[in-house]
C-alpha cells in the first residue's frame, strides 16, 4: 500500500462519524452508508465511498433526500469527492437537479511530518478563536470572499465550538 492510500484508507474510517448526541438543533440520520444532516442553514448529505446503490436504486435515494428536503423547504449539499462510487453519482445528482458547487479539496498527511514551525509573513498574526465576535468576523470575512451572505456561518461555528467542548460535535 502506498503513502496516498494509506492516507486515504485513514480519511475513509473517519470519514461518515454520527454523534451519539448530535449538536443541539441538529439531527443527525443515518440510512445505510448515507447520513442526512437536519436543523443547520441548509440540509446535508454525506455518504461512506461506496453509497451502496447503483443504477434505478440510487436514483431513487437521490429522489427520497431531494424531496425529503424540498418538502421541508430547504436547499440541500449532497458532499461527493471525486473517488466516490459508483463513478456515475455525480451525473445522478445532476439529473435529479443537483448543482455542483465550486471544487473542494482536503488536504490529508502524516502529523508528525506535517508538524513543522510556522513562519508567518510580516503583519500576520495567528490565534485562536474563542468568543462569538471571532465568529461573526470569519463569517463577514467569508462572505466577502465569496461574494455571498455566509453570516450564517457565524451562529454554526459559534454553537458547534461551544458544543465541541463536550464532545458532542456534529457538521
Amino acid at each position: 500500500m502506498t503513502t496516498q492510500d494509506a492516507l486515504l484508507a485513514a480519511y475513509e474510517a473517519v470519514r461518515l462519524w454520527v454523534p451519539a448526541v448530535p449538536r443541539s438543533g441538529l439531527s443527525c440520520e443515518q440510512q445505510g452508508s448515507l447520513v442526512r444532516v437536519v436543523g443547520q442553514h441548509r440540509g446535508f448529505i454525506d455518504t461512506a465511498r461506496n453509497v451502496g446503490a447503483q443504477g434505478a436504486a440510487l436514483d431513487s435515494l437521490i429522489i427520497e433526500q431531494r424531496d425529503f428536503f424540498a418538502k421541508r423547504g430547504e436547499a440541500v449539499e449532497w458532499k461527493t469527492r471525486a473517488h466516490d462510487e459508483p463513478p456515475d453519482l455525480p451525473e445522478r445528482l445532476l439529473a435529479a437537479g443537483f448543482v455542483p458547487q465550486e471544487r473542494e479539496t482536503v488536504v490529508i498527511g502524516v502529523a508528525e511530518q506535517m508538524a513543522v514551525e510556522l513562519v508567518l509573513p510580516d503583519g500576520v498574526r495567528l490565534r485562536q478563536v474563542h468568543e462569538p465576535g471571532d465568529f461573526a468576523r470569519i463569517a463577514a470575512m467569508e462572505s466577502e470572499v465569496w461574494d455571498d451572505d455566509l453570516s450564517w456561518m457565524a451562529r454554526t461555528s459559534t454553537a458547534g465550538y461551544r458544543q465541541h467542548r463536550t464532545r458532542s460535535l456534529c457538521w
